[in-house]
């Protein structure tokens, strides 16, 4: 297997009343497309503050923006972003790890950045003691509940007055590695324009397509066999069942990978008709 490519880059983009603009940037950077997933991400509603948020989402067609979203002084919102490939992002797939080994330099940054690397290592795997420590010290329904949507296809879409970091970190524990890599988060945003798979909104969209709303939605969302296998490895303490669940393949990859058998088996058909008598 070939290493990913390992460099990040990073920019800071600001959003005030007069517009949005990338005030500083590493080599590269595409200003253009961080600058439309900025204005996409929402205008401020009166009176609603984002003090951090982090939310991650396509860049482009062959990489990943891990955003951190944050209140600034001068009343503007700053958005740190760092970038990179699509194939990296897939081997760590926790965005809210990527983004707190990379904070944001202190003071105001203008101006050229450098360029990034993420070190040649994978993340750390989630241990049942930390899955049992996040269950007990959180609303366990709603993130169970919320775990099992979100495996199921569906959109866990909240209402909140400011970011909910813990809801939606939570979730993230929760996941089986490649839907933690498929699918987009954010603790918040001011629009749901981005399509993410698990947010938090200060006014819900209209039509919720796809999306449950409320917590008694999500908590009450019916078992299945995802949210219970995961209750049972936890409680009995099972680490060697926790990871065999974390690397499930996806219905997706379920789906790809019999399409390849059948594809296989017609060509091996084929292969047996004419070199057999």
């Amino acid at each position: 297997m070939s290493t990913p490519d390992l460099q990040m880059s990073q920019a800071l983009v600001v959003a005030d009343p007069r517009g949005v603009r990338v005030v500083a940037r590493s080599e590269g950077f595409d200003d253009a497309e961080a600058e439309r997933i900025t204005v996409l991400f929402g205008s401020r509603p009166a009176g609603v503050a984002c003090p951090l948020a982090h939310f991650a989402c396509p860049f482009g067609r062959s990489h990943v923006a891990v955003v951190r979203v944050a209140d600034r002084p001068d009343g503007s919102l700053g958005f740190w972003f760092l970038v990179l490939a699509r194939e990296l992002y897939g081997h760590l797939g926790d965005p809210f790890a990527i983004a707190d080994r990379y904070p944001p330099p202190d003071g105001v940054a203008t101006g050229p950045l450098p360029a990034l690397a993420w070190p040649l290592e994978i993340l750390p795997p989630r241990t049942v003691a930390q899955i049992q420590e996040l269950l007990k010290s959180s609303d366990s329904a709603l993130l169970l509940g919320g775990t099992q949507v979100l495996v199921d296809g569906g959109r866990v879409v909240v209402e909140r007055a400011a970011p909910d970091e813990s809801l939606v970190r939570g979730l993230w524990q929760l996941l089986p590695d490649r839907n933690r890599a498929d699918l987009w988060p954010a603790s918040f945003a001011f629009s749901d324009e981005l399509g993410f798979d698990a947010v938090a909104l200060p006014t819900l969209p209209p039509v919720p397509t796809g999306a449950h709303h409320t917590e008694d939605g999500l908590r009450d969302y019916p078992q299945s066999h995802y949210e219970l296998a995961l209750q049972v490895a936890v409680e009995s303490g099972d680490q060697r069942a926790l990871d065999r669940l974390f690397a499930r393949r996806t219905s997706g990859d379920t789906i790809r990978l019999g399409l390849a058998i059948i594809g296989g088996a017609f060509l091996l058909a084929a292969i047996l008709k004419f070199v057999l008598p």
